[in-house]
């Protein structure tokens, strides 16, 4: 027995190291894989960027000269015969960027349909908001690869580490709610179910929290909305250190927040924008 324990206790150097390099070996390889993920949305993102100005740019290139002083009347806002066609191409081209929208796409279906002076500097108005939206889109972005403050520098370096972070959250909340799933038996009913319940809360509030902090949204005032709705969620679930009798409370308080957001983070209606071309 002397010689068997020395055995293992010989051997757990080994096997702890072992332990070791396959956790660090799994931390790298979900690391690599995440920064690799994040490194290829924003590539494809640069790259619908890009694609949506060429398009834009050159409609309004094609815009511009007629929406000038000298050509303020409306006899004079119509293009020649030759460059029409052209113009025509240009703006339904528009239709195809990555990033049109409905607006967008509405300002040109009404142009190309009444061709009045008041269609065309609405729809220059539009493509104008949604060039400089996306100009100021591109520049974030080459800011934050080329030339990023040190504390978003030391945010990119972590943030392909939440992956990891959200996993031992969740494994470490599981181990917990089945010890006290056991512990709860010893208490009778309703405990069990109300553990269970505590676990599908605080579950539920870290996938959502962990989902919309990964989310790469545009630039928008919607985010602001999607983050302060998961913050609240996130913490009505910390009131379930107030005992498990809470439990069936905290969830349903959860499930009517929920709810609150597809009001609070809904796109505003056109009518809701105070001008033309206002970007959500």
């Amino acid at each position: 027995m002397e010689a068997l324990q020395s055995t293992l206790f010989q051997q757990s150097p080994a096997v702890l190291t072992g332990g070791a390099i396959t956790a660090l070996a799994i931390l790298a390889a979900i690391y690599g894989f995440s920064a690799a993920q994040r490194r290829q949305a924003e590539r494809e993102r640069m790259r619908r960027i890009e694609t949506s100005l060429d398009y834009w740019t050159r409609a309004v290139g094609h815009l511009y000269p007629l929406i000038t002083p000298g050509h303020a009347s409306p006899r004079t806002s119509e293009p020649s015969d030759s460059a029409l066609p052209l113009m025509a191409e240009r703006i339904l081209a528009c239709k195809a960027a990555p990033y049109a929208d409905h607006e967008l796409i509405t300002r040109i279906d009404d142009y190309l349909e009444n061709r009045s002076r008041q269609s065309m500097l609405l729809l220059y108005r539009t493509l104008e908001m949604q060039i400089s939206r996306l100009t100021r889109e591109r520049r974030s972005l080459l800011s934050r690869g080329e030339q990023p403050h040190w504390g978003m520098l030391f945010g990119l370096t972590l943030r392909p580490l939440v992956p990891v972070f959200v996993l031992l959250l969740e494994g470490l909340l599981l181990l917990s709610s089945l010890n006290d799933i056991h512990n709860a038996y010893a208490a009778g009913p309703p405990f069990p179910f109300f553990t269970v319940l505590r676990f599908l809360s605080c579950t539920g509030a870290l996938l959502l929290l962990y989902g919309v902090l990964s989310a790469g949204f545009r630039e928008s005032g919607r985010r602001a909305s999607f983050v302060l709705m998961a913050l609240v969620i996130a913490a009505i679930s910390l009131l379930h250190l107030l005992g498990l009798s809470v439990a069936p409370y905290i969830l349903i308080a959860q499930l009517l927040v929920f709810i609150a957001g597809f009001r609070f983070t809904r796109e505003p209606k056109r009518k809701e924008r105070p001008y033309a071309g206002e970007y959500e």
